[in-house]
């Protein structure tokens, strides 16, 4: 019951996401970033036997990217669109929070500790972005034969 709480909040927060970038004028496009992200959330619950919340990330955010790189294709709209709702849960809010938190009360090993983690996870969520979009742009160019020559 707790998960099906969590990817309800998951998706109620990314649809409420889509009204800060003006993007709940496409319902359309809410609607189906807001499950791109539900599903992140889903994804990542799935991975938690692995027990490294950074392959966790990754793997998350992986699929979210590609989720939202066929979405872009299917709706003939940015894949920004989707990604940046569909990352929204799994962004490492309380991580930046308190990283930020432990440096003003001056807790330096709290800090240092919760900043690498906070970094570690950002790391990961572009990094699998850079993967997913590099990996279909390498896909389109061998589909039309667009390859660069050397000259």
């Amino acid at each position: 019951m707790e998960e099906f709480i969590q990817c309800l909040s998951a998706f109620v927060g990314c649809f409420g996401f889509t009204f800060i970038f003006r993007i709940h004028k496409n319902m359309k496009f809410a609607f189906v970033g807001s499950l791109i992200g539900t599903l992140g959330w889903v994804i990542y619950l799935a991975t938690r036997f692995l027990d490294n919340i950074f392959l966790q990330s990754f793997i998350a955010m992986l699929c979210v990217a590609l989720l939202a790189e066929m979405m872009a294709r299917i709706y003939k709209a940015p894949a920004t669109i989707f990604i940046i709702i569909g990352c929204f849960p799994l962004v490492p809010g309380s991580g930046i929070y308190y990283t930020m938190l432990y440096a003003v009360q001056g807790m330096n090993d709290l800090f240092m500790e919760s900043f690498l983690s906070t970094l570690g996870i950002g790391i990961s969520l572009a990094l699998a972005i850079l993967i997913s979009s590099t990996t279909l742009q390498v896909y389109k160019r061998i589909k039309n034969k667009d390859y660069a020559t050397v000259e």
